[in-house]
């Protein structure tokens, strides 16, 4: 069990930033500080100038030897919290990150996954706010959706079959599993309480078991997708604080976390034994900076479509409501129409350079439509009203 109550950092959680202290801290305080229930960020807890004074207080103290990361060519997306950017991560050089862009985001973006089959991602930020978001850095809002009352996302990891589940706490001892429907904007609670105090981060295997960790005790859990009940593996091996972020590397067959160890002061990568719950530094993250990374997921960045970037095409109206029509110079061969969770809704074949798809049965929404012509593919999202 931490050392500070996590009634009080619940706070931090729901009204966002606060202001720190701006008496000059000792190391010890800082110290006694740092080890308790942090969910947010770390500048809802530290000033720039007590991070400065324990991050020269760690690096006299702490030293490791990076493994080299045996997985697969897999970039990990990200956002990296202290200055609110989306990013790329590449595991192979962990000395720096891409920045994508800027987050349009106004509270903390505490955990998000990518869409199956896809390059977009989900995000949900601490208002349970949640967020279609592109590789290009365009978040679009999708919905509020309430887990139950008090409570905010913390992990979100999609099954190989779409399903999104999302584990969320309210930071005082309880945590619960959720599948979360993005089209009807619900979340829906597997089960009772998992008997997690503070819950935070959500990631799955090859087979599609759940795992979670704790950061008041620092355990490792698998959770049963079907009824929500977490069964203990062991210690994580390091003292996790502030936001923390799981995915699955389908190359690699590892299931890893973006972790903040409080032991180190620093952001890390790691694999997670997803019998016995122990983890291995793979390397420390942009070690010059005190970055932070509360969500993490894998992307493959040879996933996507031709774009037909010679051949002007016109997809009319959008938004839309009964009727899409399509129009390009090159003979279409087939149309099909997917939701935000990658699952495919219409699909038609054609002959033609000009058409229109009947949409009136789709639900309100976001939509992806794919235009195929020959070997190369082109997709834009439309709005179903």
């Amino acid at each position: 069990m931490k050392t500070t109550t996590t009634l009080v950092l619940l706070g931090f959680l729901v009204l966002g930033h606060v202001t720190v202290a701006q008496n000059t801290a000792s190391l010890d305080e800082l110290l006694d500080r740092l080890h308790g229930n942090h969910m947010g960020s770390i500048h809802d807890v530290f000033s720039n100038d007590e991070i400065a004074q324990l991050r020269a207080y760690f690096d006299e103290q702490t030293s490791s030897e990076p493994i080299r990361y045996s997985g697969g060519e897999m970039l990990i997306r990200t956002t990296e919290n202290t200055q609110a950017n989306l990013a790329n991560i590449d595991p192979s050089n962990l000395s720096m990150v891409e920045i994508i862009a800027p987050s349009p985001l106004a509270e903390f973006e505490g955990a998000g996954a990518t869409i199956p089959d896809s390059n977009n991602a989900v995000i949900v930020d601490n208002n349970n706010n949640f967020y279609l978001v592109s590789p290009s850095g365009d978040y679009e809002p999708i919905d509020q959706i309430q887990p139950a009352a008090g409570q905010s996302f913390t992990g979100l990891e999609f099954t190989s079959d779409g399903a999104l589940y999302g584990i969320a706490t309210d930071g005082m001892g309880s945590s619960a599993l959720y599948v979360i429907d993005i089209g009807a904007g619900t979340a829906t609670q597997v089960g009772t309480d998992n008997g997690l105090v503070v819950g935070i981060a959500l990631g799955r295997d090859m087979n599609n078991n759940l795992y979670s960790y704790d950061i008041d005790t620092d355990m490792v859990h698998r959770i049963d997708r079907v009824t929500g009940i977490a069964t203990l593996l062991g210690p994580i091996g390091f003292d996790a604080e502030f936001g923390q972020g799981m995915s699955y590397d389908g190359m690699g067959d590892n299931l890893v976390a973006s972790v903040f160890n409080s032991d180190t002061f620093k952001p890390e990568l790691r694999t997670i034994d997803i019998t016995t719950g122990a983890s291995t530094l793979i390397g420390t993250i942009v070690p010059a900076q005190t970055f932070q990374f509360a969500w993490m997921s894998f992307l493959d960045p040879t996933l996507g479509v031709n774009n037909l970037e010679t051949t002007p095409f016109l997809v009319y109206p959008n938004p839309a409501n009964n009727v899409l029509h399509i129009s390009t110079e090159l003979a279409i061969d087939s149309i099909k129409i997917y939701n935000m969770l990658g699952q495919r809704m219409l699909s038609q074949t054609e002959g033609e350079a000009a058409t229109a798809i009947a949409i009136a049965d789709l639900s309100r929404g976001v939509y992806s439509i794919h235009i195929t012509s020959g070997t190369v593919e082109s997709s834009l999202k439309f709005i179903k009203k």
